[in-house]
């Protein structure tokens, strides 16, 4: 009977253990996941700036000013009475 009491007792203690240990173990999931999901959300936030400055870009090129521009430094077009101006320093 003894016997039975002791072997109850450490079977018993046995399972504490383990579940224990796998609370504990969870909770270290638990922090990663919380540190992975801090660092997501900070990567999330540069990422929205960087689509901001993208969409901002985008939007000036649609304007006339710039397709003015561009057009004066790419392909070198001129406004009428407008003098072409090159330089032959080689710079």
């Amino acid at each position: 009977m003894r016997i039975g009491k002791v072997f109850v007792r450490v079977v018993l203690m046995l399972f504490a253990g383990v579940i224990v240990f796998t609370v504990y173990r969870q909770q270290i999931m638990m922090n990663n996941i919380q540190e992975n999901i801090a660092l997501q959300q900070e990567e999330l936030v540069k990422v929205m700036e960087e689509n901001e400055k993208l969409t901002n870009l985008v939007d000036s090129t649609l304007t006339e000013d710039y397709t003015i521009r561009s057009a004066r430094s790419r392909l070198g077009l001129l406004r009428p009475g407008e003098i072409p101006v090159i330089d032959s320093s080689g710079d």
